[in-house]
């Protein structure tokens, strides 16, 4: 039995190492705010591009031409898994919430998925009125 326990470290010390997180997909991911999709089907979306390693480019926003509302984000994230450390603005624009005025968050966010969530969200989800909670997410 001893002999087999130091058969099965050995291999397990021989396996390639790998990366805690797995790299983010390249490319166009569905990007919204509850109060521009709820009851609708029109995500806005988001370009990630690669720019270091487990460091991406984010930018995009979702828009609806027929209330002016809209959510934007710009910047860049480190993946660490199922959390994204976003550091950039992202700006929304809810006509019932503070006063109908652009909501600006520039600095540094912390996106996370939870459970079995296909998208990552915004932890940092007060409105700037300090009344209204945003739901903003980025698809896998």
């Amino acid at each position: 039995m001893k002999n087999i326990l130091i058969i099965a470290v050995l291999f397990l010390l021989t396996l390639p190492a790998r990366s805690q997180e797995k790299p983010v997909r390249n490319g166009l991911h569905a990007f919204t705010i509850q109060w521009i999709s709820f009851n609708k089907n029109n995500p806005g979306s988001v370009n990630i591009k690669p720019i270091g390693k487990d460091e991406y480019s984010i930018e995009g926003s979702q828009k609806d031409a027929q209330t002016n509302e809209y959510v934007t984000i710009k910047g860049t994230f480190l993946n660490k898994g199922r959390t994204l450390k976003f550091n950039g603005t992202i700006i929304s624009k809810i006509n019932s919430s503070n006063g109908g005025q652009p909501c600006e968050l520039t600095g540094l966010f912390i996106f996370k998925a939870t459970g079995v969530r296909k998208y990552w969200r915004l932890q940092q989800m007060l409105n700037c009125d300090g009344e209204t909670t945003d739901y903003i997410d980025i698809f896998f």
